[in-house]
Formats: structure tokens, sequence, C-alpha cells
């Protein structure tokens, strides 16, 4: 009786099977430009009125999932370029970011391609992820994933395959069973990122210092852009609000300001955030649209662009603001 009685709730609920095509064009479906980028092909010489970005992150900042004018690097070109540029500059703000990558590399392309390309500015896209060493950890973080319970669902083997096919029952508590262990591993593996004791995060600390020291010997501005987990709540029992009071306290001392969308994020529905709800956690259209809102309202403060704009009152309205930190 409680299976067939599950069966009836699922079948009012649930809208498994069913598949809507959506006419939109990937990112990552684009051709490389000349630098290995899914991005226009910009000239390398910068030319006369033109202030350049560079955005350099992982696949959160690169938006291979959305459609390419989505991405919160191509909104804030826009937003650049069309509100209130009355000084006729072009703003150029190049996505070299690449899904995949950690802060490390990160900082070491930034510096390899600052010289050529001259930025006026660079925006570094940080993921909690970040210090995870794929380049010489890669036995230890496997480990460590098995460990944390950080996996994919099988189906189950043995004599328990036949009743989690033909019980819903059976499905539903094991499916709760393994998302709740997940969940929980999920968050201990994240924590275990930032233990001083880990080499991959002493590495990602070196790495913004790094960045730090370049920025003041080129006096080239940087700013961090940090996105939130969205999965594991967004209220007040984020899980990860000690990890990012720990980020901002090495990015202080690196003398790197940042932004910190959290607090942008934070009440927030993470189905509205998220690309796939429940399956593909990066950034939605509508996350990187406030991302990068919240990034251009902070080169608007800042007086670090040359056409300065006088912004009104009403657009810092938001009930929640980011941390714009130094």
């Amino acid at each position: 009786m409680i299976d067939i009685v599950v069966r009836l709730i699922q079948s009012k609920t649930s809208h498994h099977g069913v598949v809507y095509p959506l006419p939109y064009f990937e990112t990552g479906l684009m051709p490389l430009n000349s630098l290995r980028y899914h991005d226009f092909e910009y000239p390398m010489e910068k030319g006369r009125n033109v202030f350049r970005i560079i955005v350099v992150g992982d696949s959160f900042s690169e938006g291979g999932d959305l459609s390419f004018e989505d991405s919160y690097p191509k909104k804030l070109e826009c937003y650049l370029n069309y509100f209130g540029n009355d000084k006729r500059v072009t703003y150029q703000v190049i996505n070299m970011s690449m899904g995949g990558r950690s802060t490390p590399p990160e900082v070491r392309g930034i510096k390899h391609d600052a010289g050529e390309l001259k930025p006026d500015l660079i925006v570094l896209g940080y993921c909690l992820n970040d210090p995870e060493d794929w380049e010489e950890g890669r036995d230890y973080l496997s480990k460590l994933r098995d460990k944390c319970y950080y996996r994919s669902f099988t189906k189950p083997e043995g004599w328990t395959s036949f009743f989690y096919d033909h019980s819903a029952l059976v499905r539903l508590v094991m499916d709760r069973l393994f998302n709740s262990r997940v969940k929980r591993g999920h968050i201990q593996y994240f924590h275990k990122l930032y233990r001083d004791t880990y080499s991959g995060w002493q590495k990602a600390k070196t790495a913004l210092f790094d960045l730090g020291d370049f920025s003041r010997a080129t006096h080239i501005p940087v700013r961090v852009v940090i996105f939130p987990l969205t999965t594991y709540g967004l209220g007040d029992d984020y899980p990860f609000t000690d990890i990012h009071e720990k980020l901002h306290s090495v990015l202080e001392k690196a003398g790197l300001q940042y932004v910190d969308l959290f607090p942008l994020f934070k009440y927030m529905d993470h189905i509205l955030l998220e690309h796939v709800p429940y399956t593909d956690p990066h950034p939605s259209e509508i996350a990187n649209r406030m991302a990068a809102e919240a990034l251009w309202q902070d080169l608007m403060r800042s007086g670090l662009l040359p056409a300065e704009l006088k912004l009104g009152e009403r657009l810092f309205s938001y009930p929640c603001t980011p941390i714009f930190g130094r």
C-alpha cells in the first residue's frame, strides 16, 4: 500500500522523461580563437581608446554550457560599452577561462599573457574547489573523494537491484539515503581542501600572493570574483561561511580586492542559480547576470575606468549586496 501511494505521488509531481529541446547555442561549441579560448578574435595590439580586461577562471567563468552572450564576462563587456559610456571608449573583456583549472595555473597564465595583451584590469574568477591540485596531487584527491563519498549515483547490483527496479518505496529510500550521505561528504570534502596542511591550498595561497605582487609591480589592478557553492543551502545554514572568511583574509593579506557574491545570492532558491538544478551546479544565466552586474557596479565605484559613470542610488538597491573587499 505504501508503495502504491509513493507511485501515485510521484506520478503527479514528477516530470521525468519529458524532454524540451532548447534552441540555444553553447559557448563550448564555438571554435577556439588564436588564444585557444572560446571568445571573439581580438587583435593582440590594443589600439587607441581601448580599455582591455582579461577574465581568467575555471568552468564557472568559462560559461561553456550557456549561450555565448550569457557568461558574465560578455555581459560585463556589454554593460561597459552601452550603459553611459560617454567618452567613446571601447571596452574589451577577453574571457581566457578554461574548465578544470585551479588557481596556480590561472595565475601563471595571467603572468604569461599580460605582457602581450597589455590588460588595463585583470579579473580572476574563483570557485571554492580551486585549491584542488590535479597537477601533482591527483592520487590524493581521488582517495579523498572516495573517503568523502564524492561520487555519482550508481544503480545497486545483486538482489537489491530487483527491489530497486520494481519498488518505488525502495527507490525513494535508497535515493534519499544516498543524497544525504553525498551532501555530508561534499561539505566535508570542500573543508578538507582548505586545511592548512593540504598542499593544494598552500599552492593556491602562494599563487594569490604572486598575483598581488604582479599587480603592484605592473600597476595592473585585479578583482577576484568569488562564486559560492549554491547546492548546499544559501541561507543562514550555508556551510562554507568559514571558507569565505578564510579566503577573504588571504586576499586582503595579498593586497587583492575582491567581490564575494554569496551575500548577493543569499536566501535565493538555488534552482534559479544553477544551470541544471540537481544535476549541473554551474552558474545559470541569472547567476552570471548578477555576477556581471555586481562586478560592473564595483568597477563604477572604484574609479578605475576611463569613463567613470555617475550612477543613481536606485542601481544599488539590492536587498543583499556583494562583499567588496580590499
